[in-house]
């Protein structure tokens, strides 16, 4: 099991970029690279919003006992990369844990 990275150009913002972190124990981390803002969310807190020719990944996680709600705005594509992503590691760990 290892971690895949990837990087993404945000749609409908001022050319920001995204490191996405897909891990396969059931997390997803997400980096905004200019003004290092830093979300996370396990993958049943995830879900994809489509929207024309933008998908955006929702997220939610709780800091400090509050809950945080996040969005990505991504193009369709990359959205659907990401998607698979997910689906992929999430196996992963399903057989990981029958394995077990």
């Amino acid at each position: 099991m290892h971690a895949r990275h990837r990087n993404y150009l945000l749609k409908d913002t001022k050319q920001l970029h995204a490191h996405v972190q897909v891990i396969p124990t059931g997390l997803v981390e997400v980096e905004i690279v200019e003004n290092r803002q830093c979300h996370a969310a396990e993958f049943e807190h995830l879900r994809f919003e489509r929207s024309g020719r933008v998908t955006k990944l929702v997220g939610k996680h709780t800091s400090n006992g509050k809950p945080v709600h996040w969005q990505l705005p991504l193009t369709n594509a990359d959205a659907r990369e990401l998607e698979n992503l997910i689906e992929e590691a999430s196996e992963e760990l399903e057989i990981l844990m029958r394995d077990l």
